[in-house]
């Protein structure tokens, strides 16, 4: 069993602003809780008793959230990166509350059911320093191909293949973004400089026949931007990640309050003490805790954060993402991709 974890929250989440204007994206919400606490009980049902958070960017609202972890039966403690330090680097900064043993690594932004057990007797099994789990996709070349012999062990990166780079009938399999490392591994990342582990560590122990990569077909997404957080609410709400159990076509917090003459329709996502009022209609949107969507206003597929406001009558459709305390005015008109910071009025010169 590997009792230990990192998990790097770091990032600052520029891919997702606005939503991160104003909080960690590790602590934007999926359904009831935050992503991150996803995350902490996926770790938790596999035997992790020990987690430590690996952060950058707004770090005291994680720490202020999970405190020293006791509530919830599990050992939780925080480093904070003195400068950027790469992937890498912010998993030997937090050495000092690790034991020797092997701990398991998680990006911060992915969102998995993988079979954590089965990536660890795939690491021990093949006796190596570092182990790599790895997801499909149909094209490789925004990411980092992995490839594997046939045992299971990691023999080249191929960074954004280009066609030329690609044999045909192959898997393209990328990096997904969990690890399972030994005290090895992490004795081979330089201290106190920037290092990426997927870019320097990763290939610098291949070098050494040392890290194996275990494929799985799980269910995997990369949160990194707005698009795909809607789209993990809609993965939640199909019931395809199985440690969350799926509510039902939609979601409506508890203390959300609906008009009985609005309409919620599949897909859609209602945050706590938010407000739908009468004859409005919210399809397949998210509406972050505390915002109000106005009376006969129709919301579709919109990502909106918390104390939103949407006045009555207007029509939000398609690809708009609001950030905290925004305002779509009454009767305003939105077809198409949209940002609104933080704070800003739509249809203002800076709310873009």
């Amino acid at each position: 069993m590997v009792d230990q974890a990192v998990i790097l929250v770091g990032g600052q989440g520029t891919r997702m602003r606005p939503l991160t204007d104003t909080r960690p994206k590790p602590m934007l919400p999926l359904l009831d809780l935050p992503f991150v606490e996803r995350q902490v009980d996926h770790l938790a049902r596999a035997g992790v008793t020990t987690i430590v958070f690996s952060c950058g960017y707004r770090p005291k609202e994680i720490e202020e959230y999970f405190g020293d972890g006791s509530s919830r039966g599990l050992t939780m403690g925080y480093v904070v990166d003195p400068e950027p330090l790469g992937t890498a680097g912010a998993i030997s900064n937090a050495e000092s509350l690790l034991h020797e043993g092997d701990v398991f690594v998680l990006n911060g932004d992915i969102l998995t059911d993988l079979d954590l057990a089965a990536l660890v007797a795939h690491h021990r099994g093949l006796g190596a320093d570092a182990t790599i789990a790895l997801t499909p996709v149909e094209d490789p070349s925004a990411f980092g191909l992995v490839r594997t012999d046939v045992d299971g062990r990691v023999i080249e990166f191929v960074e954004k293949p280009t066609a030329d780079e690609l044999i045909p009938g192959e898997p393209y399999r990328i990096n997904a973004g969990t690890y399972v490392l030994s005290a090895a591994a992490r004795d081979a990342i330089p201290k106190g400089v920037q290092v990426s582990i997927e870019r320097d560590t990763f290939p610098l122990l291949a070098a050494r026949n040392a890290v194996g990569a275990l494929a799985s077909e799980c269910y995997w997404r990369d949160i990194g931007t707005p698009a795909s957080y809607r789209d993990a609410h809609l993965d939640v709400l199909a019931g395809l990640v199985s440690f969350i159990p799926s509510p039902g076509a939609s979601w409506v917090d508890a203390t959300a309050t609906v008009d009985p003459s609005a309409v919620i329709g599949a897909g859609s996502c209602i945050g706590p003490g938010a407000v739908i009022a009468s004859g409005a209609v919210v399809d397949g949107a998210i509406v972050g805790g505390g915002s109000m969507v106005g009376e006969g206003a129709r919301v579709t597929g919109a990502v909106l954060g918390r104390g939103v406001t949407v006045g009555p009558r207007a029509v939000i459709s398609g690809m708009v993402v609001a950030g905290d305390d925004a305002t779509f005015p009454g009767g305003l008109v939105i077809d198409g991709g949209a940002s609104i910071a933080s704070g800003a009025t739509a249809g203002d010169s800076e709310a873009r």
